[in-house]
């Protein structure tokens, strides 16, 4: 059995954001175009982890826009060119899409500013606004809209591995992230185990055998490939901005992505038991209360072992937080899914 191990406490997001004032010249300028006037001044987002630009910019009149902007080449541009794609999909759930323009390499998207800010934690309150939230979600998702989407459970393959990895370090089979083979996990996991040597003398929080985590993260391709809605890909509470009236709005829709309607919801649940909200109970009260058990036990499985390997590796440069929050969300899912699997 894995034996318990540490706590971990969430952190907010605090990446240092690239200004629209250091961008390229042209950038700045067809900023200024969707804006109707000069930028008078600038307020960067407080929270994410990516290196785009992601600003409020005020205009000599004004005028406000919520900013996103990022050359192509190292995902960050191609993010912001799959929001704009998104925008009509996602409709009122979000921003709504004020303009786009390309210059150069760079992609540039303007949004209209959302009153409110990022949900820090979640209350009570939110409950009910979340869940009617989640309905309004599956509208707009499913089935997916005509757009050009590749399934997530693909994207995120190259990222599982983790258990099968700890498991054959346990028993001596092999060096730790050094697999003996490029061929593919069973279950079309990825070619590489992932390193892990970081990880081999930490211990889980849960009492879950490895044997049961690396079985069901092997079943990940055949089980969540198929799927028929549009997918976030990345809902947490950052992701999620509070209005003054308590309205919840989703935003950063940066991934052309498919999958099970249900997958965005459950992704989102460890979220708020690190608020200490039952997961389970928020599952069964919502829409997808009929959710495949074996299936959202196989997302936990996958998505806990990325969570745990990658928080707790070295800080990243310019995004403190990011390993912090990678950990909270490795121990409430596996939290959730060792209840579960009893």
């Amino acid at each position: 059995m894995v034996r318990h191990d540490e706590q971990v406490t969430g952190a907010t997001p605090t990446a240092r954001r690239p200004l629209l004032g250091d961008a390229p010249t042209e950038v700045r300028e067809a900023v200024e175009d969707l804006l109707g006037s000069p930028v008078a001044g600038e307020q960067p987002a407080a929270g994410g982890f990516t290196a785009s630009i992601a600003s409020t910019v005020t205009g000599a009149h004004g005028s406000r826009l919520f900013i996103k902007a990022a050359p192509i080449g190292d995902g960050t541009g191609e993010a912001v060119a799959a929001g704009i794609t998104l925008a009509k999909a996602a409709g009122d759930l979000g921003a709504s899409l004020v303009g786009s323009a390309s210059v150069g390499a760079w992609r540039i998207a303007a949004y209209e500013v959302l009153q409110g800010e990022a949900v820090q934690h979640w209350t009570a309150e939110d409950i009910p606004r979340l869940l009617h939230l989640v309905e309004r979600l599956r509208e707009h998702t499913v089935p997916c809209p005509p757009l050009p989407t590749t399934p997530y459970a693909d994207a995120f393959t190259p990222l599982l591995g983790t258990w099968a990895a700890l498991l054959s370090a346990s028993r001596g089979e092999r060096a730790p992230g050094k697999p003996d083979t490029e061929q593919a996990a069973p279950g079309g996991g990825p070619a590489v185990a992932p390193a892990v040597e970081h990880l081999t003398h930490r211990r889980l929080p849960v009492d879950v055998p490895l044997e049961q985590l690396a079985d069901l993260e092997s079943k990940w391709l055949e089980t969540l490939s198929p799927g028929e809605a549009l997918h976030h890909g990345d809902l947490r509470r950052d992701n999620v901005i509070r209005e003054p009236s308590g309205r919840l709005r989703i935003v950063d829709w940066t991934h052309l992505w498919t999958a099970p309607a249900w997958l965005d919801l459950v992704r989102l649940l460890p979220d708020l038991a690190a608020s200490g909200h039952d997961p389970q109970t928020l599952l069964g009260a919502s829409c997808y209360a009929q959710a495949p058990p074996a299936d959202v036990n196989v997302a936990l499985a996958g998505w806990a072992g990325r969570a745990w390997r990658e928080g707790h590796l070295p800080e990243v440069t310019n995004l403190p937080g990011l390993r912090s929050m990678q950990r909270e969300q490795g121990l409430h899912t596996l939290r959730w899914l060792q209840e579960r699997l009893r």
